[in-house]
């Protein structure tokens, strides 16, 4: 009978142990696919399509233009993160093209502004604008 009831106990115990470590687990996902949300809604917000038109304009000041080199971007959501130093990291892809790419690192002040704190060339992007340096000048 005690041989019964240890076994009936590590049953219960490693059923519970199971479910617990399942739910913990749902609810680390959830709560990761809110952040990502988040940051998407941040990246695609009105603020932040400023900071980046204003960004790619002072790469190619006719961006966005029939004329400009640079005549569209997406946010690559793949490449979103937090930077560990604060604010949000992404990768824009100029012109539908994958390999011509400017990635970006955002904050945020404390009134609420966004920054543009640095910038990544890929090298298509800087064969693209020919070698011109980030004021639109050789």
């Amino acid at each position: 009978m005690k041989k019964i009831f240890v076994i009936f106990l590590s049953i219960v115990t490693l059923g519970s142990a199971m479910l617990l470590g399942g739910c913990s687990m749902l609810n680390s996902r959830s709560e990761r696919e809110a952040k990502t949300a988040k940051m998407i809604e941040i990246a695609e917000s009105k603020k932040m399509k400023n900071v980046i038109e204003e960004g790619l304009k002072k790469i190619d000041p006719q961006a966005l233009t029939p004329e400009g080199k640079i005549n569209s971007y997406e946010i690559d959501k793949k490449s979103l993160a937090q930077n560990p130093m604060g604010g949000l990291m992404f990768d824009l892809i100029i012109n539908g093209d994958e390999e011509v790419t400017l990635g970006y690192v955002i904050t945020e002040d404390e009134n609420g502004e966004f920054h543009r704190d640095g910038t990544v060339w890929s090298p298509k992007l800087a064969e693209l604008m020919d070698g011109e340096n980030e004021h639109g000048t050789k």
